[in-house]
């Protein structure tokens, strides 16, 4: 069974002023507009009707002769419009379709900057999720705002420019890195991502990522989000 990765928002009155569902639409990465690899080309995520966003849908193409080389990154540029809520979730039971077996699943600020990624659920689940909460419980990011959501075929990850010299910015190969949420290497956390690690060519496929705290772009008025941010603080305390 999934999780419910959208959290009803309490003040019904801040519904009909910001335009938001209760549930969120899929946003659908358009055939013939693929979602890029880097912040230049991410896709925006957005609907025509504005609101919340539930879920992002799409597909990493292996590489052949007649395609030529395959697509191993797609790059979304959302907007968090409640951190405390934010969730990315990857599916392996998406039908009949060919699934993603090992997605990874990568979060940036709108400078490039690494906020959080995740490789492996646990040692037994090959999907991924990312949630605003490191291990001692606390949030890892607190601004609502542009991100960069990013899924790749494992074990393609970040890298960051250092002197010319392209090296790996959350360090996933290492061992103990390979489950769980994992943060930026301390000492490349101020660079921006500008690439990636070979993936493994034979892992493409379809992918569901469920969000949770994502509203479309172009996003709301500033005001309208700080009532959608107060009543989903509102409807946390009253569970």
């Amino acid at each position: 069974m999934r999780l419910d990765l959208i959290r009803p928002v309490a003040a019904m009155a801040v519904l009909a002023i910001s335009g938001l569902a209760l549930a969120g639409p899929t946003f659908d990465e358009p055939p013939g507009g693929d979602a890029g690899t880097g912040r230049d080309d991410a896709k925006d995520v957005k609907t025509d009707n504005g609101g919340s966003v539930g879920m992002i849908t799409g597909s990493l193409t292996g590489t052949s002769p007649l395609s030529g080389y395959g697509d191993y990154q797609d790059v979304y540029r959302i907007f968090i419009a409640d951190p405390m809520t934010f969730r990315a979730e990857t599916y392996g039971d998406i039908g009949g379709n060919h699934p993603l077996h090992n997605p990874m699943l990568f979060l940036f600020n709108e400078a490039g900057q690494g906020i959080m990624a995740n490789d492996n659920l646990d040692d037994n689940n090959t999907m991924s999720k990312l949630v605003n909460q490191d291990a001692n419980g606390q949030p890892i990011f607190n601004d609502a705002g542009i991100y960069y959501l990013a899924i790749t075929s494992g074990p393609s990850e970040a890298l960051v420019d250092i002197a010319g010299e392209s090296v790996p910015l959350f360090g996933l190969g290492i061992p103990g890195n390979d489950v769980g949420i994992i943060l930026p290497r301390t000492q490349y956390s101020d660079h921006p991502w500008s690439g990636w690690t070979n993936p493994d060519f034979e892992n493409f496929g379809d992918y569901e990522i469920g969000l949770g705290g994502v509203v479309s772009i172009p996003v709301p008025a500033t005001g309208a989000i700080a009532l959608i941010g107060l009543a989903a603080i509102g409807g946390r305390r009253r569970r």
